[in-house]
């Protein structure tokens, strides 16, 4: 339980530094809609259609800095850390 909360925590201080309602996708809440606000210029992410002003909703964060499940129009893919840190959502 404790560990849950610390987690918590973390996610928030994330938030809190990003200003207002965005934040990176890595530490936006589970099970949500978002919109892309800002991703790196990079051809993987732009051929999957993560660029700027896209709707994605995202489902889920595994564990112990896992990759990322989304859904983005009818395709579900997964974003390693890395990127999902550097992807800044709004929502």
């Amino acid at each position: 339980m404790a560990g849950r909360r610390m987690r918590h925590r973390h996610r928030n201080r994330h938030s809190q530094k990003l200003g207002g309602n965005s934040c990176c996708l890595y530490y936006a809440q589970d099970g949500r809609q978002y919109v892309v606000a800002s991703a790196p210029e990079v051809g993987i992410l732009k051929s999957l259609g993560i660029v700027e002003n896209a709707v994605i909703q995202k489902k889920l964060t595994y564990r112990m800095g896992g990759p990322v499940l989304l859904k983005v129009d009818s395709s579900e893919i997964a974003i390693g850390k890395d990127f999902a840190e550097k992807i800044e959502v709004r929502g």
